[in-house]
């Protein structure tokens, strides 16, 4: 073959030929120095991080004739072989194609038998996961109980599918994403030994999308070099790879937050016409916005260091747009990018997202974003003053966003989240006209009772400086039949008010005419009463006394029976 791949080119030869993974190379260095490694490794990590090639580096190392501090030389018969692939104790074998119980018989009927020239026997099985529930359990055995002479390092990049009783028996090494600045200076010592002129700024966007893994970013680079010819620069990377670029990014966002639509439109048909890829772009988007959502969380250095690309010049241009709309919008374009696979028609996938995007934009201006900026920033030293007279309606998203912290302030949480669902549709000096869409129909019906206007009309008096009515109509509905609506709504709920109110009235009267009555009766009792007493008094003074009667004293037996026999009684006595 008259040209090798990158990738295989430059494919790591001892451990310190290792980009990222110090802890690990610092291990093995140890193992194979001191003579203390075991009879089987785990190397798993995501693709492209040097798992088969630590491997490989790893078995040279454990049978190199002339070991240097535990790193092969890489000049014995051992190395030169096991570079070449000629070794018969280095044996690679893939599980993916290699999967069935009868492979890994045969592998221990192998593993029983000495080394043909080497200390050790390596078998090094890629993708384990691949194998089969027989294929492990008949693994098993050998793994625990192997040969002196037999080492296996597994590999693989899903470790959850390897099976406890494997993982016991293993020793494990995870291998992690390669950081950028490690990724870049590899790139760099690949383009110096290519004998290419690179910026870092290049080789920046291609660790970028690399994607933490190493052997990606090479092919990526690989393919750059064909149009760099000699000169790796960020243009030839964007033009090689179909990227974007910040530049047309932001142009795109920004006619999006600023409420040119067309613009924004107009902006991607120029972008498809350069033969960008939509699933690029929205790679390009998904970026960019993740960047100015972590710039309000970190300082500049940390960002760059943790996504690796600076947003210092365009966050200004952003500052004006909530969190709250940025996540917004990043969950509509990651719901479209993942959708894009199904869809028949990708770019109309795209123009929908966008148009989504703008929709859900709280107030569309015309004022320019950059002068918006601007007067908010003046005006938030002032913000605790009432505006005197009328306010300019040019600044109108500034009060709007005022009255809703208002409403938040005051604990009227309920019709804060009815208003933070409408769209400001129009504003003049007498009326607000909001715009609701289907889903929100409750919120709207709502937030237009008495109650709830009733609260609202002081404060938006109070924060616009004038008398303003509301308005509200849903979405694809005609707002003058959503208006009359309403007004039969609040004229059926006064009708159904007025009987309330009048039966309330009635009761109270009679309430009131009952008590009355009773205290005049009361004031009737007491004044009789008091005559009855004046009448009792004056015939008490009248009343002459009665003598009292004499008591008479009791009359004897003996004179009582005198008194009526007479004579006969003393007869009667003396016998």
């Amino acid at each position: 073959m008259s040209y090798l791949a990158l990738y295989r080119k430059y494919r790591p030869e001892d451990f310190y030929d290792f980009a990222g993974q110090d802890e690990i190379t610092k291990s093995l260095l140890y193992q194979v120095k001191t003579g203390t490694f075991g009879h089987c490794y785990l190397f798993s990590g995501i693709r492209g991080t040097g798992k088969t090639s630590m491997a490989k580096v790893f078995a040279k190392a454990v049978n190199c004739l002339n070991p240097e501090q535990g790193n092969p030389c890489g000049v014995c018969d051992s190395c030169i072989s096991a570079k070449k692939g000629l070794s018969l104790d280095v044996v690679e074998m893939d599980a993916a194609s290699n999967n069935g119980v009868d492979d890994i018989r045969e592998l221990r009927e192998n593993a029983r038998f000495l080394p043909a020239g080497s200390k050790y026997k390596v078998y090094i099985i890629d993708e384990v996961q691949m194998l089969s529930t027989s294929a492990f359990n008949a693994l098993l055995k050998t793994l625990e109980e192997p040969a002196a002479s037999v080492i296996f390092i597994l590999a693989t990049t899903e470790l959850h599918k390897i099976p406890e009783t494997i993982l016991s028996r293993c020793m494990r090494y995870s291998f992690k994403r390669i950081e950028r600045e490690a990724m870049v200076e590899r790139l760099a010592k690949i383009c110096e030994m290519e004998g290419v002129i690179y910026e870092k700024e290049a080789l920046e966007l291609i660790s970028e999308h690399g994607g933490g893994a190493l052997r990606d970013a090479i092919t990526l680079m690989d393919k750059c070099f064909a149009m760099a010819r000699g000169n790796l620069t960020v243009k030839a990377v964007q033009e090689s790879l179909g990227l974007l670029g910040r530049e047309r990014t932001h142009e795109l966002l920004l006619s999006l937050y600023s409420g040119n639509l067309d613009g924004a439109i107009s902006t991607l048909g120029e972008i498809l016409k350069e033969g960008k890829e939509i699933s690029m772009i929205f790679t390009e988007i998904l970026s960019f916005l993740r960047g100015i959502l972590l710039s309000r969380m970190m300082d500049e250095k940390a960002l760059v260091s943790y996504l690796g690309f600076s947003v210092e010049k365009y966050k200004e241009d952003y500052r004006h747009i909530k969190e709250e709309e940025l996540l917004l919008s990043l969950e509509v374009f990651d719901e479209a990018s993942r959708k894009l696979r199904l869809s028949n028609l990708p770019r109309l996938t795209l123009e929908m997202a966008l148009i989504q995007v703008s929709a859900t934009r709280p107030i569309q201006s015309s004022v320019e974003m950059k002068k918006v900026v601007e007067k908010r920033q003046i005006q938030r030293i002032e913000e605790e003053e009432i505006p005197q007279g009328p306010i300019d309606l040019s600044r109108v998203q500034y009060y709007w966003e005022k009255l809703l912290r208002r409403l938040k302030d005051d604990s009227h949480i309920v019709i804060e989240a009815y208003l933070s669902a409408a769209v400001v549709e129009e504003i003049d000096d007498q009326s607000i006209h909001l715009r609701f869409g289907p889903q929100y129909r409750i919120h709207r019906d709502a937030l237009m009772k008495r109650d709830k206007l009733e609260i609202l009309s002081p404060l938006i008096e109070e924060i616009f400086g004038r008398k303003l009515r509301l308005f509200a109509h849903i979405e694809g509905d005609s707002p003058k039949t959503e208006q009359e609506e309403g007004v039969k709504e609040e004229t059926a709920e006064v009708k159904k008010e007025i009987p309330v109110a009048i039966n309330k009235q009635v009761k109270e009267e009679a309430r009131k005419e009952k008590i009355k009555d009773i205290e005049q009766e009361v004031k009737e009792d007491i004044y009789l009463v008091e005559e009855v007493k004046a009448v009792e008094e004056e015939k008490a003074e009248e009343k002459i006394p009665q003598p009292v009667p004499r008591e008479e004293p009791k009359e004897s037996t003996t004179d009582m029976l005198k008194r009526l026999l007479g004579e006969d009684s003393t007869k009667l006595v003396i016998k």
